[in-house]
């Protein structure tokens, strides 16, 4: 007899549970596998629909079927690489697991990114981490919407709308990303990630995001071993933010860069902005959603690249 592939239960076993997920969630959703060749933790990018239209809100599925579900002190336990999850937090859009119960045509589903901000820091030097999905996040297969906390959590969360139509282009923040790492730079974590969350917020309440003291002008300056961000205030709110990236230093104003590898050190993703000017020594961004002006450069000789953020010059 010829020697041919043979499929194996658990691919059997993966196509079964893809094809239910999507029949159920296209009933509420505009459902996008992403292909293989694409796949490092995420099997589909799904954007909620009203009715007939689409919302511009998107979130990500991670889709794990098994032929019978084992529930153990209520709870369903799905063991994802350390590496995965943390592929699941650089998302601009919320990642959610997905088990799915064919044999009993259920759908179990879990926010994995509440059940890590409980656990202490320790979880990210494992390999393995055991993620709870509870059996009271049933979806079946008759449902007639989607779970009102799944939609809350997509509502408060997804940042990433597809252009035209680019569902796939959402993913790029994985690419910016991989360009940091290649350059050797390191992916910021709070209280430089995503910093633009700190514009318009209160002097106080960004005292206290990024734990640090504002100064007499009520400016807050953190500094790093590997960045340095400035937190201006005009009047009792912060106005303008900017973050040197030090190991960028020293750069030439007359130095080409990439900006997006910039952006991806602070978990930026690009398609999330226009780029409105590039010159040598300056890229301008607009991000039309939040209305801020983003501006990459270098500001003199010897400097680091550095990132600033303003809502006061966005559309000039």
């Amino acid at each position: 007899m010829m020697k041919l592939p043979k499929r194996t239960d658990s691919q059997k076993i993966g196509v079964k549970a893809s094809d239910f997920f999507s029949s159920v969630f296209s009933r509420f959703c505009n459902v996008i596998p992403v292909p293989q060749d694409r796949d490092l933790g995420i099997d589909f990018i799904c954007e909620i629909m009203n009715g007939e239209y689409p919302t511009g809100k998107l979130f990500n599925v991670q889709c794990k079927g098994t032929e019978e579900v084992k529930i153990k002190n209520n709870s369903i336990t799905i063991s994802i690489k350390v590496t995965t999850l943390n592929y699941w937090l650089i998302q601009s859009n919320p990642t959610f697991l997905i088990v799915v119960d064919y044999q009993n045509k259920n759908l179990y589903w879990s926010f994995p990114q509440e059940f890590l901000g409980s656990l202490n820091k320790d979880w990210k030097k494992q390999n393995i981490v055991s993620i709870p999905v509870s059996p009271e996040n049933c979806l079946k297969q008759n449902a007639n919407s989607l779970p009102n906390q799944l939609i809350s959590i997509v509502h408060s969360q997804s940042s990433v709308t597809p252009q035209n139509g680019n569902y796939l282009g959402t993913l790029t923040l994985r690419y910016a990303v991989n360009k940091a790492i290649i350059s050797g730079l390191t992916i910021l974590s709070s209280p430089f990630y995503r910093p633009f969350q700190y514009i318009g917020m209160s002097i106080t309440d960004a005292a206290q995001a990024v734990r640090g003291k504002p100064n007499q002008k009520g400016n807050i300056i953190i500094n790093s071993e590997e960045a340095n961000m400035l937190l201006e205030a005009e009047g009792n709110f912060i106005s303008y933010v900017d973050i040197e990236v030090k190991k960028t230093a020293p750069w030439s104003p007359n130095s080409p860069f990439d900006s997006e590898t910039i952006l991806g050190v602070l978990s930026i993703n690009p398609s999330e902005l226009e780029l409105i000017r590039k010159q040598t020594h300056f890229h301008t961004y607009y991000d039309d959603k939040r209305k801020l002006k983003i501006g990459v450069s270098c500001q003199y000789e010897g400097a680091p690249l550095s990132v600033g953020f303003s809502s006061k010059y966005y559309g000039d």
